[in-house]
């Protein structure tokens, strides 16, 4: 009883320790009284308690020195950089090929471009210019491409074949993995690798796009030994004995920290991930891809990350992804859900039925058949249902997914106040090109994306989800800001009427065709009243209502 005890004062100080650093990153000025009193006052005896952390109060003065540069992040659920919002599609990278698709870790010898070494500042560039203003980034699955046939056979040579899908760990020189190289060691990392993310998080900061980093990749843990093989924590392919099994599932024992080396080699890789990305409050850090994992560990790296907040005064941006039960009980955890930034509702969906599918956490189900691929078999109608009802739990996170989205979907998930869809962008034909050009899928968000730029830029920020649409409100959707600016989606087009009643403005009306782009002006209607609006065909239509 006595430990239980002290377990829970631990958690509670390093909550509240938490909280203080996040509370003075938002308003620095009134948050040194408030930390003084919780330390001096509601955490008498916190030495006694936690005597490792009780350095916190030298770190005062580097937590109120990051505050004031933090000027973008998240509002009112949406990605926000430089007082605007950011919304379009989120580049997935490439995880095993040649091409693809883009991977910031992808290293290609002598060859510069698109799918080969990426050229990061034309890179961001293209991602800019094309509707895809994030990248959400992993490791790849495996080195060595000689690995693409999907063999399970370890090398009797070193002859690897590049591009090389570079890993966050070093080499040790010595002895042999299974790819004929030498062995990992776990409690060194890839220089190379971590100076291309660092490269990378500098540039979204300068441009304005939004950076997701993995700090792990499951795929390599589940499904196929031929995943497996040249992972590095494989028995065999590093230095230090991991514990792990020989072949797959191996992902419920990767994610046991209850052995005490897996403990702290997974430790000291998070406290060096956030060590080189921490300085960029901007980058959303993301647990894995693939996600399905235990709720266990997704505490325990929750937890790491605040320790590291604790140690160095710095606050960084962390989303939450999971399969529904873990995500769904660390939002409802009152000390762990404060921390969470942004919601990955990627794991679990509702079909074209409105059944759910949601497989459990730590089930050892792989992601390919949890995430959202395959959820693009969902309907508008449904994924607006699954965006909306945590959005409105939650107005304060930014919510992304990700899915194969079509048009439909795309309107659908921002008019349930979504954040940002994450989505493989490809090039046309699955070909590489010489030079960066707009990848095939978008032409489906480009209208879209500088429609939101050049009338939204400043207005969405202040939008949610409202029930104003008075007809067929399964299919008609609103966004609004208090009566002031009205955005409607209509799905199949047609006549419905709007609730205005609460605007006491006269609103400059307009069509905007999302399938072709273009504007049809409406000209003014009145606020304070309801006012029925019919679509110029039966496509699907946007109503934009503005009061300036």
């Amino acid at each position: 009883m006595m430990k239980c005890c002290a377990d829970s004062d631990v958690l509670r100080y390093r909550w509240l320790r938490m909280s203080c650093i996040r509370f003075m990153v938002i308003f620095p000025l009134v948050a040194v009284l408030y930390c003084f009193s919780l330390i001096g006052v509601g955490l008498v005896g916190a030495q006694e308690i936690a005597p490792a952390d009780s350095g916190f109060l030298l770190f005062l003065p580097a937590i109120l020195s990051a505050a004031s540069h933090n000027d973008s992040g998240v509002e009112n659920g949406w990605y926000v950089r430089k007082g605007k919002v950011v919304w379009g599609y989120g580049q997935h990278n490439g995880w095993w090929r040649v091409g693809q698709r883009a991977n910031l870790t992808r290293n290609a010898p002598g060859q510069y471009g698109p799918n080969r070494t990426e050229i990061l500042p034309e890179l961001v560039e293209n991602m800019i210019r094309w509707g895809y203003p994030g990248f959400e980034h992993n490791y790849g699955l495996w080195y060595d491409r000689r690995r693409d046939i999907h063999d399970w056979q370890c090398r009797d040579n070193p002859n690897v074949k590049s591009p090389f899908l570079e890993q966050p760990w070093a080499r040790s020189g010595i002895g042999h993995a299974c790819d004929g190289l030498s062995q990992y060691d776990l409690t060194k990392y890839n220089g190379w690798y971590f100076d291309r993310l660092q490269q990378f998080a500098e540039l979204a900061e300068q441009n304005g796009v939004v950076f997701f980093n993995n700090f792990y990749m499951q795929h390599a843990l589940l499904e196929r030994t031929a995943h497996y093989v040249d992972f590095p924590w494989r028995p065999g392919n590093s230095i230090q004995l991991t514990g792990l099994p020989s072949n797959v599932p191996a992902a419920n024992i990767f994610y046991d920290v209850g052995n005490k080396t897996r403990y702290g080699l997974h430790r000291d890789y998070i406290f060096h991930v956030l060590d080189v990305l921490g300085k960029y409050p901007e980058v959303v850090h993301l647990l894995s891809e693939e996600y399905t994992g235990p709720e266990s560990f997704v505490d325990f790296w929750i937890d790491t990350i605040g320790e590291w907040e604790s140690k160095t005064g710095k606050r960084v941006h962390i989303g939450l992804g999971a399969t529904k039960d873990v995500l769904d009980a660390i939002l409802a955890d009152p000390l762990r859900s404060k921390v969470i930034d942004t919601i990955d509702l990627r794991y679990w969906w509702y079909d074209r039925s409105g059944r759910l599918y949601a497989p459990s956490g730590g089930s050892q189900v792989a992601g390919r058949f949890a995430s959202g691929y395959d959820s693009a078999e969902t309907t508008p109608e449904q994924l607006y249902r699954q965006v909306k009802h945590y959005r409105l739990l939650y107005p304060d996170k930014a919510i992304i997914d990700t899915i194969d989205a079509s048009r439909a979907q795309t309107w659908a998930f921002l008019m349930a106040g979504g954040s940002m869809i994450i989505r493989r962008m490809e090039y046309p034909g699955g070909e590489d090109p010489k030079t960066y050009i707009a990848p095939a899928d978008s032409a489906i968000i480009m209208p879209t994306y500088n429609f939101i730029r050049t009338y939204l830029a400043t207005t969405l920020l202040k939008m949610k989800p409202k029930d104003l649409v008075m007809d067929h409100s399964e299919c008609n959707w609103c966004l609004a800001d208090g009566g002031k600016n009205y955005l409607v989606y209509a799905l199949h087009g047609g006549t419905f009427r709007l609730d205005l009643e609460s605007s006491s403005a006269q609103l400059h009306a307009r069509w905007f065709n999302p399938a072709q782009g273009g504007i049809k002006d409406l000209g003014w209607v009145s606020g304070g009243q309801v006012q029925s609006f019919t679509a110029p065909t039966s496509q699907d239509w946007a109503l934009l209502l503005t009061s300036s």
